[in-house]
């Protein structure tokens, strides 16, 4: 999974689990699982401030107008756990409440799993671009209307060829900080050691030769069109 797609999907379970667990804080009468849900709705709330605010400024992961709508969502959903914590926060008073053995592991459950998941697709771009030979960025240019830019991204050796999403925000500018010191600027396309790269935009297909052999052809997400090279580096791992 894309980082960010990663991002997004966090995003929006977080933000649909808002409504069953308001529900769940309105009916409930055990202070136990009340503390338990207010624990839970603070954390989902630095969580969609995160991905909101500071995890797409930070990793410089180019969002579209899509993410416009999730950040609507998103704000929604902190209203409502901000009420459901003063619900919570209502029934718990002053009262001294700890924690059963079932909702701590609940707790940890539906706190840590967000955070692997994050972390999972974040280390695998990482890797993806460390271990590269290549790294290509493209922009897709859509119908040329406001919003429809986006930038795209290839992390290329001789084993994969996969999409990559960490640090493209601002193009090929925006993901040096995340290459080898050994990374070289490519300006050319057509001039890249040993390997060829050619895009097929009928077909969709970014193709990949390496000393005159095919080693990739892999089919580019329909939702990019009118593509454009925008730059790249070549990694060096001698």
């Amino acid at each position: 999974m894309l980082l960010k797609n990663c991002m997004y999907l966090i995003i929006v379970v977080i933000s649909l689990l808002s409504i069953p667990i308001i529900i769940y804080s309105i009916k409930n009468k055990n202070k136990g699982i009340c503390k338990s849900i207010k624990t839970i709705n603070i954390f989902y709330i630095i969580y969609l401030i995160l991905n909101i605010v500071v995890i797409p400024n930070v990793l410089r992961i180019d969002t579209g107008l899509e993410f416009l709508l999730l950040v609507l969502i998103a704000f929604i959903a902190i209203i409502i756990y901000i009420i459901s914590i003063i619900i919570c926060s209502k029934k718990i008073k002053k009262d001294k409440v700890s924690f059963t053995r079932k909702s701590i592991l609940v707790m940890l459950v539906l706190i840590v799993l967000p955070i692997l998941l994050f972390s999972y697709s974040l280390l695998r771009e990482y890797y993806l671009i460390t271990n590269s030979d290549i790294v290509i960025v493209y922009k897709s240019n859509g119908n040329g209307g406001f919003g429809d830019s986006k930038n795209l991204a290839y992390a290329i050796n001789d084993n994969y060829i996969k999409e990559i999403s960490l640090g493209i925000a601002i193009g090929d500018y925006s993901l040096e900080r995340y290459l080898p010191k050994k990374a070289q600027k490519i300006d050319d396309i057509e001039n890249i050691d040993n390997y060829k790269v050619s895009l097929n935009e009928e077909e969709n297909y970014i193709i990949i030769y390496k000393d005159n052999k095919l080693i990739h052809k892999e089919q580019i997400n329909p939702d990019y069109y009118n593509i454009t090279f925008d730059g790249g580096f070549y990694i060096n791992h001698d």
